[in-house]
């Protein structure tokens, strides 16, 4: 157990020539004006320059429509390999909806409870958190922080403290963002379920779904041919090029691992906005932002962002994996709205300090939001 954390600390601590445009054409009573996808495809090609992204999978659908999708850059730079919306890419802490999904899921089935006590559903709590903390301590201190605030000797940390970010000192009494802690809900997944995470998630998502685009993780060798179209990570050097990076852990947890393309994603939202995965009142659970010990509310719902812009209700979130990966994953409720952005460097996050909980400090956010919403 101990060993399986360590070897996920990159891929959890969050917790990131041009190709052809291919837009959809929808009934004209729901349609989206076009020199407003115009003006959102120059926009974002000139943030994808801003901010050196090697490659971008955009995707943008309205009532459940595709009404925009495109790559651009490269997937491959070494072999020119163009990025397309069906180019499949880690998508880093994004995996964070599918795996609350999968929970509300067993909620619905009476298989899981969120009052759950997480030590009574995690074999080893309190020696496993022990190890990994003193580990940290002495190894790599820089991570204590996402151990170092947690006190697992404490009777009264439930599961969902840990879906909600609220499981640091005091349960329940404040918001901070640590996928550390998130991805400690895989272990107690599949002890409530006695199946393996991965195997749920092949059953439940991708292949009830159809995801074509998708493995449950980089582990998963039933599709060779997607495995090797997998967009490479790239790290940015300080003179505008490139270096190829290491991929990621390639295992898969609660937080981060999921692999698949903007176009299965937006297959998965379509899915939750039409209660396919879960019921109504499950996802309004997920999206309503948690209740702290206060009375306060947090940023963030069971599995989702939640903020309030102007009247309307933004639902995100976004994935970032250091040096490797980044996504964003953005929904405006009352215009049915989604985009859906996946990037094979760490541009898409790293510069907007996105785990604090307001997706407005994102450039493509921001951009998207006011030429899609205005004042």
């Amino acid at each position: 157990m101990f060993k399986f954390y360590i070897n996920k600390i990159f891929s959890i601590i969050v917790l990131l020539t041009f190709v052809s445009i291919e837009t959809h054409s929808m009934p004209n009573e729901i349609n989206i004006p076009k020199n407003m996808i115009n003006q959102f495809d120059k926009s974002i090609l000139a943030l994808t320059k801003k901010y050196s992204l090697p490659g971008l999978a955009i995707g943008v659908s309205f009532n459940d429509s595709l009404i925009f999708t495109k790559g651009i850059g490269f997937s491959d730079l070494n072999m020119k390999i163009k990025v397309t919306p069906d180019t499949p890419f880690r998508v880093a802490s994004l995996t964070k909806t599918i795996s609350s999904t999968l929970i509300m899921q067993l909620l619905e089935k009476n298989v899981i409870d969120l009052n759950w006590k997480i030590k009574d559903y995690y074999p080893d709590y309190l020696g496993t958190c022990k190890r990994i903390l003193g580990y940290f301590e002495q190894e790599m201190p820089e991570y204590s922080f996402l151990l170092n605030k947690y006190e697992p000797q404490r009777d009264d940390i439930l599961l969902k403290h840990h879906l909600s970010h609220t499981a640091e000192r005091n349960p329940g009494d404040h918001y901070k963002y640590n996928g550390f802690l998130f991805g400690m809900l895989t272990d107690v997944i599949e002890v409530v379920t006695k199946t393996k995470f991965d195997s749920l998630v092949n059953k439940e998502i991708i292949q009830r779904l159809a995801l074509n685009n998708s493995l449950a993780s980089q582990l998963d060798t039933s599709n060779p041919d997607l495995l090797k179209s997998l967009a490479k990570p790239y790290i940015l050097n300080n003179d505008g090029s490139f270096t190829l990076a290491e991929f990621p852990d390639p295992e898969l947890n609660a937080g981060a691992g999921f692999v698949s393309s903007v176009t299965d994603l937006m297959l998965f939202d379509n899915a939750i906005d039409q209660n396919i995965l879960i019921s109504k009142a499950s996802k309004e659970r997920q999206f309503s932002p948690y209740i702290l010990n206060d009375g306060s509310l947090s940023p963030y719902g069971l599995g989702w962002f939640t903020q309030q812009y102007k009247g309307y209700t933004l639902i995100w979130h976004n994935g970032w994996q250091p040096n490797a990966y980044s996504g964003l994953y953005l929904k405006v409720l009352e215009k049915d709205l989604t985009l859906i952005l996946l990037a094979n460097s760490e541009g898409l996050s790293q510069p907007f300090d996105l785990g604090k909980g307001n997706v407005l400090t994102s450039e493509f956010a921001k951009t998207f939001i006011d030429i899609f919403i205005g004042d």
